[in-house]
């Protein structure tokens, strides 16, 4: 015979259960972080909340086709709205850190950060490798701003600005995106340099993406190495955030040159969402020189045909190239 006792705890767990599956907000889930996921943080400095947005293990980012572009779904619209009033004067980046997974075949205290570029026509900086002490301060604020918003989260009910993806914070809270990252935008004084990308005043209007590059830094010695680009991030005007894979763009060849009174004309076959810049020197010597020290002149964007930039020149000689970049 079995116990009443016993029977009606069976019955009430029961019925607990019962509950819990048939109330979604029990059911629902908070924010949640694992190691080594890119996470992306919004912020309008000195607003009311901060954004952050889990965007999945890095690998799968590493892992994408070249010239493959991706629109992120776990940024929505609903928490963008809620965070940000406007996406004018915007920062934002994304990063990631490896800091005790053993899945990975990259060392401890590996780090995947964007740099933000100036504008879209302009590259950004090139972050390099340091050391496993240099590196491990910048790991363990990325992995924190990521951590500390799982901590949060927990503590507050889920719901459309805490979901397992995504959640809102007060930006002067501890666990906050904007405790991590600092006032100088360089993990508290952490990292080499600036890596928050801040979208114009007039960025609603401008039609022109806001563009960060990830670059994946490893542990090494003296002297330090590039980083490697992994692909790059856009930040576009109406809050849709894609990715477009790497690796580097391939150079590219002129294919034609024009001259109409001083007026010079050089065409280049375009590979669609590469920069191209052009670069000239005014002597022979120069062409003993990197490409990089030229002179520049004019640029654009590429859209997959052939294009042309100008130059004005009255000069006697005039030695030109065009420079692919991200």
């Amino acid at each position: 015979m079995m116990n009443t006792k016993c029977t009606k705890h069976v019955l009430a767990c029961a019925l607990a259960v019962g509950a819990f599956l048939s109330d979604p907000a029990l059911r629902a889930q908070t924010f949640t972080y694992t190691n080594c996921d890119l996470v992306a943080g919004f912020r309008i400095i000195g607003g009311a909340s901060d954004l952050v947005v889990d965007l999945g293990q890095v690998a799968s980012f590493e892992g994408l086709a070249p010239r493959s572009v991706i629109t992120i779904t776990n940024l929505t619209a609903t928490q963008l709205d809620d965070a940000l009033p406007t996406v004018d004067g915007v920062s934002w980046s994304v990063a990631a850190a490896l800091r005790g997974n053993p899945n990975y075949s990259y060392p401890l205290q590996t780090i995947w950060v964007t740099s933000p570029r100036p504008n879209i026509y302009t590259p950004g900086k090139v972050w390099s490798d340091a050391s496993s002490g240099t590196l491990g301060g910048a790991a363990s604020q990325i992995d924190g701003i990521g951590y500390d918003a799982s901590v949060y989260g927990n503590g507050q009910p889920a719901g459309p600005d805490n979901t397992p993806t995504g959640i809102l914070l007060p930006p002067a809270s501890q666990y906050a995106y904007s405790t991590l990252m600092g006032s100088h935008e360089n993990y508290v004084g952490t990292f080499q340099g600036v890596v928050e990308n801040t979208t114009p005043e007039d960025f609603d209007s401008a039609g022109l993406p806001s563009r960060s590059v990830l670059y994946r830094l490893e542990p090494d010695n003296y002297p330090h190495a590039s980083g490697r680009l992994i692909g790059f991030f856009d930040f576009n005007t109406n809050g849709v955030l894609t990715f477009t894979a790497g690796p580097p763009p391939e150079p590219t060849t002129i294919s034609q040159v024009s001259k109409k009174q001083t007026i010079i004309t050089i065409s280049f076959p375009t590979v669609n969402l590469v920069g191209y810049r052009l670069r000239y020197a005014t002597n022979s010597a120069a062409l003993e020189t990197p490409i990089s020290n030229w002179i520049i002149g004019g640029n654009l964007i590429g859209n997959g045909a052939t294009l042309s930039l100008q130059d004005t020149n009255s000069t006697a000689a005039r030695f030109y190239a065009v420079e692919a970049y991200y």
